[in-house]
């Protein structure tokens, strides 16, 4: 059960909104294209809901778990978080992929989740897998609404552009953040054809919209960062000043 994806690197740019601008420039930036057609194709909510023992033992191990769902799709995700952390240096990156019921839970799935794990790692692992999927509890959350568009240029090249806005809620230590941003992803099927034309596309939209800044941090790393706790220093207290001599 479950297969494994390729995920090519270099045909989704990810940016995040600096400031508190509305996303007119971009709307702006959309309509002044003259050789692309663009299309409103709706909304969608994508949830990602990360899954971990109280001790970490899965990401200590390198493994990102994680459910996935967007509505009609619901699937248990597996990641390896070395290969997360070097997506700017890979082309692809390859994710073990599970689909499940919408009622069916984590320790439904361990069996096969751990063979996934397995085939996706080429080191063997000294902690029981299964063992350890069957304890993992949900630790953090991430939800996307987004408003998708469909982008044609002249030559057949295909963008799909998603305007999201992200909470984020970390169930460990109670914080949440929001982010809004892009996501803007090549879905043309001959990648090596249209790649040019599509980082062109894509310096040509931070032209435009300079409050987009490309971001190269996975979600998982950046849900983690900002949303860990707060360390507060102890003030260091006052020496009593000494009294003059008499």
């Amino acid at each position: 059960m479950g297969y494994f994806v390729k995920i090519n690197s270099k045909t989704t740019k990810k940016y995040e909104k600096a400031g508190t601008t509305s996303f007119k420039n971009l709307h702006g930036f959309l309509k002044s294209l003259r050789f692309q057609k663009t299309s409103y194709l709706g909304k969608e909510v994508l949830k990602e809901t990360y899954y971990d023992t109280p001790e970490h033992l899965l990401s200590r191990s390198g493994i990102v778990l994680s459910k996935f769902d967007e509505g009609k799709n619901i699937f248990f995700k597996v990641e390896n978080a070395a290969f997360l952390s070097k997506m700017l240096n890979r082309l692809e990156k390859e994710i073990f992929i599970h689909k499940i019921g919408i009622q069916d839970k984590l320790e439904d799935h361990a069996f096969y989740i751990k063979d996934g794990i397995t085939a996706l790692f080429s080191t063997p692992f000294s902690i029981d897998l299964e063992n350890v999927i069957n304890n993992a509890k949900p630790n953090l959350v991430v939800t996307t609404k987004a408003k998708i568009y469909r982008i044609v240029s002249g030559s057949g090249m295909r963008v799909g552009l998603a305007e999201e806005k992200t909470n984020i809620k970390n169930l460990e230590t109670k914080r949440t953040y929001n982010i809004e941003g892009l996501t803007v992803k090549l879905d043309s099927e001959n990648v090596p054809l249209f790649l040019d034309e599509f980082n062109k596309f894509n310096e040509i939209l931070q032209r435009n919209c300079k409050e987009y800044l490309e971001t190269n941090e996975n979600q998982f790393d950046f849900a983690r960062n900002v949303t860990k706790p707060i360390v507060v220093e102890p003030k260091e207290k006052k020496k009593p000043k000494k009294k003059p001599a008499k």
